[in-house]
């Protein structure tokens, strides 16, 4: 079976009508019908209060606001940005957008006025929907900036609450052509890329649905933990679509990270399947004991390497982190670790069924094409052309394959190191430094060197109880040359407070080339 016949034969998971489709039948129409009193989602807010809903009263909710949408004429096809925390009117309002024929663009609540108007900017916003205090972020100019943008919905408005709760509760999905786009993620721009917004279409739930039951193995009875927010891709696909079209009950936390309370959560509502970024669970080790996993089947990673010190950590307490790669771009899980297969600390895994990707120049290149793969980049279509090389999409992200086919992730191809004409996966010294006892969290990057070209440089900061000397320096770097390799170690290393991030999480390594 050829990778087409192979995803053909995946379509029948998902509801189509004469070759058409709307995802929110697969997501939401189809179990509210055949299980209706199935928890869907339990949300549990900042002051501790819970709410519920089943499969049917998600259905009732997300088509009431997408009779509203119609009954402010706003046409199929608009781009309507979503601006919320991970409350339930985030995840109802980007369900029934879909379902209303439009196009989804959910945005992360952190972004000031600037980042805010840009998006809006680029995306030539429609429709914003957003709240009273996020409402503040927007600019006094924003609607002389974007001419496009007709309609602010402001959801706890009582006069739109009085609305909605008059809107009918029946709504027939728009059926929508495959390849017509369901929704738009904004990249996050960590490697001086412009802001763009990828378009991902309907199709690709059929990717999704798939790849949730194989690398999350998500099933029906499941409590299942997405902790992304779903401004970022992981937090559309893996903590909305891809689940509910599974038919499993989703847990929000809407709090911000907090180890304690992130475990006393796994433990209360019993769950069975997770899926986080390493930086959490590096941020768990300190509280975390083999005892809180009683319950848990599965833990996924995804958005930066796993290292091997976390995955050998987390395995002495009797979990093996599935790691797995994929991109905004991508729409879906690549490459990936499996529950059913044997892990190898550091890998990211193999390809997964229906996908070929391998590796040329050092950077992992996948064959098109696949159902979730973008179909576009808004209004940056030189840019959406650079990712492909005839039959070959390239990710630029850097990576090696082990006689077994494991992959083990490098770098991105701007993060990699050149020192005296050999290539340093940055990665793999991380992993190194992260075994000592006194870091907490580091990243390592290529500073320019006269002779060398680049020599490495480690940003470190420090677990609790340790001072930053230059004889903890001295102690950091015999240590690197000890477990990895005697000339491939920092150079310099610098102790710091805290590092840039992404909204997501994720290192800005930009940014450090820029600390003195």
């Amino acid at each position: 079976m050829n990778n087409k016949e192979f995803w053909e034969d995946k379509e029948k998971d998902i509801i189509f009508q004469a070759n058409k489709l709307n995802i929110i039948e697969s997501c939401v129409d189809r179990h509210a019908k055949k299980n209706p009193n199935k928890l869907a989602f339990v949300f549990e807010f900042e002051n501790k209060s819970i709410k519920k809903y089943t499969y049917k009263e998600l259905e009732k909710e997300v088509n009431q606001f997408a009779n509203y949408l119609n009954s402010l004429k706003i046409k199929k096809n608009s781009r309507i940005f979503l601006f919320l925390p991970k409350l339930p009117e985030m995840y109802i309002a980007f369900l029934a957008v879909i379902k209303q024929g439009s196009i989804a663009v959910p945005l992360f609540e952190a972004f000031q006025s600037e980042g805010l108007d840009l998006r809006l900017q680029r995306g030539d916003a429609d429709v914003l929907i957003t709240n009273k205090e996020l409402t503040k972020r927007l600019s006094k100019e924003v609607k002389k900036k974007i001419k496009t943008l007709k309609n602010i919905i402001i959801i706890d408005d009582q006069d739109f609450k009085k609305k909605l709760e008059k809107q009918k509760t029946e709504f027939k999905a728009v059926l929508k052509n495959k390849k017509d786009t369901a929704f738009m993620i904004f990249t996050s721009s960590t490697a001086g890329t412009p802001i763009a917004g990828i378009q991902i279409p309907h199709y690709a739930l059929i990717q999704q649905h798939f790849t949730a039951k194989l690398v999350l193995d998500l099933k029906q009875k499941d409590n299942y933990w997405c902790t992304a927010h779903p401004g970022w891709i992981t937090g559309a696909v893996y903590g909305i679509l891809a689940p509910l079209s599974i038919g499993c009950t989703n847990f929000i936390l809407e709090a911000h990270f907090d180890a304690k309370k992130w475990i006393e959560f796994l433990k209360r509502n019993k769950i069975s399947v997770m899926y986080t970024a390493p930086t959490a669970l590096r941020m768990l080790k300190p509280e975390i004991k083999k005892e809180d996993f009683k319950g848990i089947r599965n833990i996924a990673s995804v958005g930066e390497a796993l290292t091997s010190s976390v995955f050998d950590f987390y395995k002495n307490l009797g979990i093996e982190i599935n790691d797995s790669y994929w991109q905004t771009e991508t729409g879906a899980l690549m490459i990936s670790n499996t529950p059913l297969m044997k892990k190898k600390s550091g890998s990211m895994g193999k390809p997964l069924p229906g996908i070929n990707a391998t590796i040329k120049d050092g950077m992992i290149i996948i064959k098109k094409s696949w159902p979730a793969m973008m179909t576009g980049i808004y209004k940056h279509e030189k840019m959406y052309k650079e990712y492909f090389n005839k039959k070959w999409f390239k990710t630029n992200d850097l990576a090696r394959i082990d006689n077994e086919g494991y992959f083990f992730f490098e770098a991105r191809k701007d993060d990699m190191i050149k020192s005296s004409g050999e290539r340093i996966s940055p990665i793999e010294i991380e992993s190194i430094l992260m075994k000592h006892k006194a870091v907490k969290e580091t990243a390592v990057i290529g500073i320019p060197d006269e002779i060398k070209g680049q020599i490495i440089k480690a940003f470190i900061v420090l677990n609790k109880g340790f001072e930053e000397t230059n004889q903890l320096k001295e102690e950091l770097m015999s240590f690197v040359k000890q477990n990895y390799a005697g000339h491939s170690y920092p150079k310099q290393i610098q102790f710091i407070k805290e590092f840039p991030k992404t909204n997501s999480g994720k290192i800005i390594k930009m940014e450090l080339k820029n600390l003195k």
